[in-house]
C-alpha cells in the first residue's frame, strides 16, 4: 500500500519498503493541471527505485474535487503499473488524520487554503477553495502576495527588501512571478515572513491574511468544534494563527504539518 498526500507544491509518499521498514519519500506536487514532463520523470524514478509497480495507490491530493481531474491521477499512476484504489482530495484527507470517524471541522492552509466541516464519512460543507486568483485568504500564496506588495509599494525595512531580492536570485520579480512557476515561487516567500516573523510588519501580514481566512473560510461552518489545522503554514505560523482565531471567537485544535501519517494509519485499521 502506497498512501500519498499531495499539495500544490510538494506531495508525501508513505509505504513498506521491502524490509518491511515504513519508508516516506517528498517530492514533487502532483495537482492534476500542473503535471509536467519534468514531474512524470520524477515519479517514474520512484516507482522503478522502490519496486512500486502493481501496489495499491491511495491518492489524496489537491485539486481532486472532479470527476476528470480525478481521472488524470488515475490514469498517471496507472502508466506507473500501479493499483490506484483511491483518488480523493487532500482536504478529505486532512479531516479523517484530524477526525477519524468523528464530526468536526478541519482547515488546510498551505500553498492554498481551504476549510470543511466533516461528518465522520465525508465532508458535508467546503468553504474558500476559490483558487489563489479569487480567495485562499491565509494561504501561503496569499502571505507571499501581501509581501510583495508592501514591497513594490516601498514599505519594507531594507533588510526584508534584499531578503526578498535574493530569495529571487536578483533577477526580474515581476518575471518571475508572472512565469510558470510563479505561484510556487510567491508561496515560497513564507520563508522570508518566518524569517522576519517578529517584525511588526510581518505580524501585520498575517494577522491580516488569518483575520480575512476567519471571515471567508470560517464564517458559515459556525463555532460549535475545535478548528484543526494541516498545512505548513498552520504549522509555522500557529502562534499567530490561534491568536487570530481566538480574537474572532475560534477554538483552536491541533495542528499536524502534513496528514499523510494519520491518514496511513487510518487506513490500515
Amino acid at each position: 500500500m502506497v498512501v500519498i498526500e499531495s499539495g500544490g507544491t510538494k506531495s508525501t509518499w508513505l509505504f513498506k519498503s521491502s524490509s518491511g521498514d515504513l519508508q516516506k519519500i517528498i517530492s514533487v506536487g502532483l495537482h492534476p493541471r500542473e503535471i509536467t514532463q519534468a514531474k512524470i520523470q520524477t515519479i517514474q524514478k520512484i516507482v522503478l527505485e522502490n519496486h512500486l509497480q502493481e501496489q495499491s495507490v491511495y491518492f489524496y491530493g489537491a485539486g481532486c474535487e472532479n470527476k476528470t481531474n480525478k481521472q488524470i491521477i488515475i490514469d498517471f499512476f496507472e502508466k506507473q503499473q500501479m493499483v490506484v484504489r483511491c483518488v480523493e482530495t487532500d482536504v478529505l484527507a486532512a479531516c479523517i488524520s484530524h477526525l477519524g470517524r468523528d464530526r468536526g471541522v478541519v482547515g488546510v492552509l498551505g500553498t492554498g487554503a481551504v476549510a470543511a466541516m466533516y461528518n465522520g464519512k465525508k465532508i458535508v460543507k467546503q468553504t474558500s477553495g476559490l483558487g489563489y486568483i479569487l480567495g485562499d485568504e491565509g494561504s501561503g500564496f496569499d502571505i507571499g502576495k501581501r509581501l510583495l506588495q508592501h514591497y513594490f509599494h516601498r514599505k519594507l525595512p531594507e533588510v526584508i527588501n534584499l531578503n526578498i531580492e535574493n530569495y529571487f536570485n536578483n533577477e526580474s520579480i515581476l518575471a518571475c512571478i508572472y512565469g510558470k512557476e510563479g505561484r510556487m515561487q510567491i508561496a515560497g516567500l513564507t520563508k522570508v515572513v518566518a524569517q522576519f516573523s517578529d517584525h511588526s510588519l510581518m505580524k501585520d501580514i498575517l494577522r491580516d491574511a488569518f483575520n480575512d481566512f476567519c471571515k471567508e473560510a470560517l464564517t458559515s461552518l459556525g463555532k460549535d468544534y475545535p478548528i484543526h489545522f494541516v498545512g505548513s503554514v498552520a504549522y509555522y505560523f500557529k502562534s499567530d494563527l490561534f491568536k487570530c482565531l481566538k480574537t474572532n471567537g475560534y477554538q483552536p485544535g491541533n495542528v499536524h504539518i502534513e496528514a499523510v501519517h494519520k491518514l496511513y494509519d487510518f487506513l490500515s485499521e
